[in-house]
């Protein structure tokens, strides 16, 4: 089956722009969608990231530099992706730390990654700046969980 973008918008890179994107996840896919509370936790965690990594972007960029937040589906998958136009030092990562639990930041891909069963990752824009942050979640993440665990799991919330 081939990858069909189920919506986009592009966002200010500034501290509102989790919440809008809270928002846009919420009319896209409505609050009975299956997948609902781990797309939405999910795009949080990557916008968030993004707008607070711009800041640290390529010379000509700067903190409210737009970002584009994209919902794809593909087969029984969403994939959400975050375009920014950041170029920090280094590549995202989860960060693995063990006082990370008591830390008020940077759990956010660590997060992305739990929901996405680290289905998750990051590639350049090509010979344009920026980067590209993804993650791939189930569609029906119950469906899914019955079917590895034989019962039902509740899905993560925030």
């Amino acid at each position: 089956m081939n990858p069909e973008t189920f919506r986009e918008i592009f966002l200010p890179g500034n501290p509102e722009s989790p919440s809008q994107a809270r928002d846009e996840v919420r009319k896209w896919l409505g609050e009975n969608h299956p997948a609902y509370e781990n797309a939405r936790l999910a795009v949080s965690e990557l916008v968030t990231n993004a707008v607070q990594h711009a800041r640290h972007g390529a010379a000509g960029f700067e903190a409210g530099d737009p970002l584009l937040l994209r919902l794809v589906t593909c087969g029984g998958l969403l994939r959400i992706e975050v375009v920014d136009a950041g170029l920090g030092a280094g590549e995202p990562r989860a960060r693995a730390d063990p006082e990370l639990p008591l830390a008020e930041s940077g759990r956010g891909l660590a997060i992305v990654g739990v929901l996405s069963d680290g289905n998750w990752g990051h590639s350049s824009n090509g010979q344009e700046p920026g980067r590209t942050v993804w993650c791939e979640l189930p569609a029906d993440p119950q469906s899914s969980d019955e079917h590895l665990t034989g019962t039902s799991a509740p899905p993560v919330s925030r």
